[in-house]
């Protein structure tokens, strides 16, 4: 499993994290994207990401803002149900 966490310009990932993205195989792979920003929504970031990766599977991403706590983004993350012993 593959979290990938940018910072979010205009409803999309910045064009550094979309090269990344293009450089690996993810096959198989499960992804979830999550940025932070005060003012931008998550857009269509990763809608773009995810045509980049192939094969791996895309759960929905979520947009922090600054003030978010901990606790928030672990809940969110534990709601994920995923199994991080992967």
């Amino acid at each position: 499993m593959y979290q990938f966490g940018h910072a979010i310009w205009w409803g999309d990932a910045p064009r550094i994290v979309s090269t990344f993205v293009e450089s690996y195989d993810f096959s198989g792979k499960t992804i979830v994207s999550f940025c932070t920003s005060d003012s931008s929504g998550i857009g269509s970031s990763a809608v773009n990401l995810e045509k980049l990766t192939g094969d791996a599977a895309w759960l929905t991403g979520k947009r922090f803002s600054g003030s978010d706590s901990q606790d928030t983004v672990m809940e969110w993350v534990n709601g994920l149900g995923l199994d991080f012993g992967e």
